[in-house]
């Protein structure tokens, strides 16, 4: 299948699918997106098994069309981090900014390994080959929590300003914090050996100040020519331009991509745009909320056929990788953010309510583009398969259970005073 039809098939899907939810299912975007796109796989690979008549060929075709590692990781995100990081207020970032600060960083971290040491324990007690590495491969891309689909669900029940920048400001910046973990522990992986303590550090070291940098130097480049155009479609191209060539020069110069994009759409957000002539800011912000919302939606559609129809799992009992992960990840959330939220406590720099507020950043901490643009994005080998499931899993129990009981647990009053 030629790219510019598989392009036009998965177009088509998505918007029957979210046209079947908006008629009928009436829930959240995401989650109604996910659980079509997991019932219509499964069907589909259900009907294959018995029906003789029913060939799912096209869709394996479709799924196999595309270049993982360029459409997804590298096509897909540099959009969504920017758009995420432009809304971003660092005026009450910085109020919350040690709360913010180690849950992003601290927080990742911690998660990563916990999550990793858990599934690397639980799954050789069962007799899955999976090394150290690979586990905590898995723990870095499953540690950052998506921004979109948390703050979607959490609006509608009216969450205050300060905990609103908690959960934007740290989903933002541990997405370029769990992608270079992802990058140390993927070479890691690959090499088939584990990473030193000193050659993580300095991988750590070059990504995110590199990527500062050059993200510094692209908002530089944004904030001149946007302030010197006055029509819509020259700001559309110069966002669009600056966001791509500002990633590609990243990949090419070994430094984080995320972080170049996270630090250039934050400086966007606070000092160009509010100088922007409103006529060029209003169709622009539509635009990307727009583009937003569709890359998301091709993305869950387009892995949930992948995972379904060319990464069955061989040789391991049914439903442990994905049980596991699930609790792995659950887990690993919530001692971290319990140790971080416990401490500024004891140390008088944040005032909250421990048990509520280590609750709501754990079940809220949904998973979802990040995770798997990150985790298709791996090349071929015998474990990708294992990880492409735990993503999968982990990503559908949260947006799915997790967002959707949301709501039912943390009532308006609970949550105005977890937070002083």
């Amino acid at each position: 299948m030629d790219t510019f039809t598989a392009v036009a098939f998965l177009f088509g899907i998505a918007a029957i699918l979210s046209f079947v939810n908006d008629r009928y299912l009436h829930v959240q975007h995401d989650i109604g997106l996910l659980i079509l796109a997991c019932a219509a796989t499964a069907v589909l690979r259900i009907l294959a098994n018995f029906v003789p008549a029913v060939d799912i060929g096209l869709l394996k075709e479709l799924t196999q069309s595309f270049n993982l590692n360029d459409t997804l990781l590298k096509g897909v995100l540099c959009f969504l981090l920017f758009r995420g990081s432009v809304r971003v207020s660092w005026g009450v970032l910085r109020d919350q900014r040690w709360l913010i600060g180690w849950l992003a960083f601290g927080g990742t971290a911690g998660a990563c390994f916990l999550t990793g040491g858990i599934v690397y324990s639980v799954l050789s007690a069962f007799g899955i080959a999976v090394t150290l590495s690979q586990a905590l491969l898995f723990g870095a891309l499953i540690a950052a929590t998506d921004p979109i689909a948390s703050l979607a669900i959490l609006s509608k029940i009216g969450l205050p300003q300060k905990l609103e920048t908690v959960v934007d400001g740290e989903s933002l910046l541990n997405d370029g914090v769990a992608v270079v973990l992802f990058t140390i522990f993927t070479a890691s992986a690959i090499e088939g050996g584990e990473v030193s303590v000193a050659a993580a550090g300095a991988i750590f070291v070059q990504e995110v100040l590199g990527g500062a940098v050059l993200g510094l130097i692209g908002w530089m480049l944004i904030h001149y020519l946007m302030l010197r155009s006055t029509s819509y479609s020259t700001g559309l191209l110069i966002t669009l331009g600056a966001v791509t060539s500002m990633y590609a020069a990243a990949l090419h110069l070994d430094i984080s991509g995320p972080i170049a994009t996270v630090v250039a759409g934050l400086l966007s957000g606070n000092i160009t745009v509010p100088r922007m002539n409103e006529d060029m800011r209003a169709p622009l912000s539509t635009f990307w909320t727009g583009l937003d919302n569709v890359l998301n939606a091709l993305l869950f559609v387009f892995v949930g056929f992948h995972v379904v129809l060319i990464n069955p799992l061989e040789n391991v009992i049914p439903g442990i990788p994905a049980l596991v992960s699930i609790v792995a990840v659950l887990l690993g959330r919530a001692i971290s953010v319990a140790a971080i939220v416990g401490g500024l406590n004891l140390l008088r720099i944040i005032r909250a309510d421990f048990f509520g507020l280590t609750q709501l950043l754990t079940w809220s901490g949904l998973r979802g583009g990040l995770s798997l643009a990150l985790a298709v994005s791996l090349p071929d080998s015998p474990w990708k398969p294992l990880i492409m499931n735990m993503t999968f899993a982990a990503v559908v129990f949260s947006i799915i259970v997790q967002g959707l009981t949301i709501q039912r647990i943390f009532s308006a009053e609970r949550i105005a005073g977890l937070l002083r």
